[in-house]
């Protein structure tokens, strides 16, 4: 994910300008090169805050690679989650710290409504924190205890026994 969103954010600064857009599905979807100093949804556009933002993205992966570490192999839906937050947040943190802010290019529209425009990274990060909450509400799975020196066999419904 990381790579992809680096990618396409320099593939976007090659071919296109801040202002520039190029129609991809006419009347729902477009590349529109913004250049973001502040945070989602434009806000903090105005303020200086490159390092606060720098400090906030390492913090955050900090926290998020420690909840990895600490999270159980078999728990792949919340393993899928903090990966793709951690990924997410590191594409938009290269941007902050080698430019001092972040390449936006998808822009998805309807009439006059348009979405703020957005990355790679950041549709990692709301994937992410959609599979977290997914996790939160779905109900616990029990985990079964292996008996030591048994033997698991398939059962007929193809489950393990």
């Amino acid at each position: 994910v990381l790579m992809i969103d680096q990618f396409t954010k320099y593939w976007m600064s090659m071919k296109l300008r801040e202002g520039d857009e190029i129609e991809v599905i006419r009347g729902f979807f477009k590349f529109s090169y913004t250049e973001n100093p502040g945070i989602a949804f434009g806000m903090l556009n105005n303020a200086n805050v490159k390092w606060l933002l720098v400090a906030i993205s390492v913090a955050a992966i900090v926290v998020v690679a420690f909840y990895m570490t600490r999270t159980a192999s078999s728990n792949r839906l919340l393993l899928w989650s903090l990966a793709f937050l951690a990924a997410g947040i590191s594409g938009n943190l290269v941007d902050r710290v080698r430019m001092g802010r972040v390449i936006d290019f998808i822009l998805v529209y309807y009439k006059s409504y348009e979405w703020p425009v957005f990355n790679i990274a950041d549709t990692a990060i709301t994937i992410g924190a959609a599979l977290m909450a997914i996790e939160l509400f779905l109900p616990p799975q029990p985990e079964r205890k292996a008996v030591p020196g048994a033997i698991e066999t398939p059962a007929v419904d193809g489950t393990q026994e």
